[in-house]
């Protein structure tokens, strides 16, 4: 009786193993699936990043464009002030010169 019990269990515990054998190889393809999972999803979280960097780069391109006009707006203006403030110097100074230096201090 012991023989047929220690068989009997040997042939039980040769089925669990296969079954865990089994489980081991599914375990095993879980994990490439994973691995390929994961370096897809690198993949697309790199070529979203460079989208993201291509949309700021042309973002920053029109921003530079607007800065550079509002810089040579700036410019141009202070030129024209400059101008016409010497315009007005230039009369000022004919207008005390026909005047007399009474004007001035």
């Amino acid at each position: 009786m012991d023989q047929e019990l220690r068989s009997y269990l040997d042939g039980k515990f040769g089925q669990i193993d296969g079954r865990f054998a089994e489980i081991d190889v599914k375990f095993a393809q879980i994990d490439g699936k994973f691995a390929e999972l994961e370096n897809r999803l690198v993949e697309k979280m790199r070529d979203m990043q460079t989208e993201l960097l291509r949309g700021f780069e042309s973002f920053s391109v029109g921003q530079n464009i607007r800065l550079r006009k509002v810089e040579a707006d700036q410019s141009n203006l202070d030129t024209s002030l400059r101008g016409r403030m010497d315009v007005v110097e230039s009369r000022l100074m004919q207008i005390e010169l026909r005047l007399g230096k009474s004007l001035l201090p």
